[in-house]
């Protein structure tokens, strides 16, 4: 643990040596005419958006992929000048900055094709595009049917580039007849149209989980993210890919409590003490990002058994999830509940423990207050980022 950090309460390690060793391990498992988009939305997953998209880039991949026009328009400020598609569908008022910064659309309807065509007018160049179809995930894109409709009237819109078209699998990890089923539509579409003259230099259906499960899928490009990032999608493994750890969320100890059996921890009094022990105090809580989880609707009774089990156990006091830390070393369980901005845990049968002692924790990386600071470590050196 480095000294610039001796008084800072909380914050975040980078490890973008990691991010471009995942990069390359992607590479590794496509072929050489495959191109891969680097997913950096959401700050690349918690990772910093323009340290990130400058590492996947000089490791290997081709483009980039973010959700929202502002977070393009950041990266070209930032000087990144590779092709960079916007997931989701533009608001009027919003192609200007597409076509100024030379953006790639993805396009959900004829409507927002037509905004996107008059703004390429008005800057008199063209406005590059990929068709979004909707084949399963019920979220945006093209219906089929409603593509078929308006092809015409759509490729005949001036101004417009048409470069790639694409779909989002809803389950590729767990669902292999879905996926399959959805990359029939989208094979359907392509070549419908192919059939009256339109055709695309790209096409690209996988994600994270697709990549690795369905090859033959690859097509064009592909979409990684979460692979880059050193996670596999949830309930996969592949041992082709040797990814590592790249981000971490620290704190440090900032008060040591004695405490007897049967005192109460926290608001509530939710958690009674039974022994004698050692609670340590953490600034960090709910504000910060820490011990906040998406709360998701069970999708059967195999998944509803699943969340009750991990409640009680975590009742229980096993070490699932956010439910611990971890102390030089050694797990210790929170205890009571988390607080706003304070924290506390269990840490009685830990030795040597210390006040400004630095205490790893489990968070959500996109979940984070956007003021903790960053720390960055490429080829052994480290910089501050304030996020701020």
């Amino acid at each position: 643990m480095e000294d610039i950090w001796a008084d800072c309460p909380c914050w975040v390690d980078v490890n973008l040596d990691a991010v471009g060793n995942n990069t390359a391990e992607v590479k590794k498992c496509l072929e050489s005419d495959v191109r891969l988009m680097a997913v950096v939305k959401s700050d690349a997953y918690g990772h910093g958006m323009l340290s990130a998209a400058r590492t996947v880039l000089a490791r290997g991949a081709d483009t980039l992929g973010v959700t929202h026009p502002d977070e393009g328009v950041a990266l070209r400020e930032g000087g990144i000048d590779v092709p960079i598609l916007i997931f989701r569908p533009l608001l009027p008022g919003e192609e200007d900055d597409m076509v100024r910064y030379e953006l790639t659309s993805s396009i959900s309807s004829f409507e927002q094709a037509e905004r996107l065509s008059a703004a390429a007018q008005r800057y008199g160049q063209k406005a590059v595009a990929h068709i979004k179809i909707e084949t399963g995930m019920c979220r945006t894109g093209f219906l089929p049917e409603t593509l078929i409709d308006v092809a015409d009237s759509l490729f005949s819109l001036p101004g417009l580039e048409w470069e790639g078209i694409y779909t989002h699998f809803a389950s590729a990890a767990s669902d292999p007849s879905f996926t399959r089923h959805q990359f029939h539509i989208f094979n359907d579409v392509v070549q419908c149209l192919a059939e009256v003259g339109v055709e695309f230099p790209l096409r690209h259906v996988c994600n994270s989980a697709a990549a690795l499960l369905y090859p033959e899928m690859h097509l064009e490009m592909v979409r990684v993210g979460t692979l880059l990032y050193g996670q596999f999608p949830a309930g996969l493994k592949d041992q082709r890919l040797q990814l590592q750890d790249t981000w971490s969320f620290w704190t440090r100890i900032i008060h040591l409590q004695k405490v007897r059996p049967g005192m109460t921890v926290g608001y509530g009094r939710t958690q009674r003490l039974g022994h004698d022990t050692v609670i340590a105090v953490l600034p960090v809580g709910y504000s910060d990002g820490f011990g906040v989880d998406v709360q998701s609707r069970p999708s059967g009774l195999l998944d509803l058994g699943k969340v009750i089990a991990k409640t009680i156990l975590g009742y229980l006091g096993y070490l699932i999830g956010w439910y611990y830390v971890t102390v030089n070393g050694t797990q210790a369980p929170i205890v009571g509940r988390v607080g706003m901005e304070l924290t506390c845990i269990d840490v009685g049968k830990i030795s040597d423990v210390k006040v400004g002692a630095p205490v790893l924790l489990n968070a959500r990386r996109t979940g984070l207050r956007e003021s903790i600071p960053y720390a960055y470590k490429l080829s052994d050196k480290r910089h501050l980022h304030d996020m701020s």
